[in-house]
């Protein structure tokens, strides 16, 4: 899939910059970087979500864990 792509500037640490252009070739580390980004992009909405389930759980006392919702919620799912 072809993406626009739009340039910006970050600040980032020395060392991290070193080890990129030590182990990335020239022409990868966009995609690198954009690949990095989207996985900790993901994490943290991920991160974002559990905590919204366990202040739900708290807020309605339920007794149940992460595992045993989500089992309820695929319940009849392929």
């Amino acid at each position: 899939m072809n993406r626009t792509r739009t340039k910006t500037n970050y600040m980032i640490n020395d060392e991290l910059l070193v080890q990129i252009t030590t182990w990335i070739p020239a022409g990868e580390r966009s995609d690198f970087v954009n690949e990095a980004l989207e996985r900790a992009l993901l994490q943290r909405r991920r991160e974002k979500a559990f905590k919204a389930m366990d202040e739900l759980r708290l807020k309605a006392k339920i007794k149940m864990t992460d595992k045993a919702i989500t089992r309820l919620k695929n319940y009849g799912r392929p």
